[in-house]
């Protein structure tokens, strides 16, 4: 299945993606989901990623005017119900209203590629 993705959706799914806890053995299928959606290093530079320090935790943040073009991923069958089942099964309280721009057209493409969120 594809999903089509800027790179504010790959860098929010990266991070949501790395705050699961899990077993080891969906921790290796959440490291390669990772590895296949992280922005190379021309693609950081392109949009002035940069990671800084508040309150001693780690915050990534990059210019929001600046953009890249959206880029096309195969997802397993598995995989696709895994992020669907990632995103529903969110803490309230971690999304915010601003979350919206990029969660709900990724919400529609899951739907569209049968992982229908709930």
């Amino acid at each position: 299945m594809t999903l089509t993705l800027t790179h504010t959706q790959r860098l929010n799914l990266h991070a949501l993606i790395g705050a699961q806890r899990a077993t080891v053995d969906d921790m290796r299928l959440w490291w390669r989901i990772q590895d296949r959606i992280e922005l190379d290093g021309e693609e950081r530079e392109a949009i002035g990623y940069q990671i800084g320090q508040i309150n001693g935790m780690q915050q990534v943040g990059w210019d929001a005017t600046k953009t890249l073009p959206l880029k096309e991923y195969e997802f397993s069958g598995d995989e696709m119900q895994k992020l669907t089942a990632m995103i529903n099964q969110w803490q309230a309280g971690y999304m915010v209203a601003s979350d919206r721009l990029w969660l709900e057209p990724l919400l529609t493409a899951l739907e569209r590629n049968g992982s229908e969120p709930k």
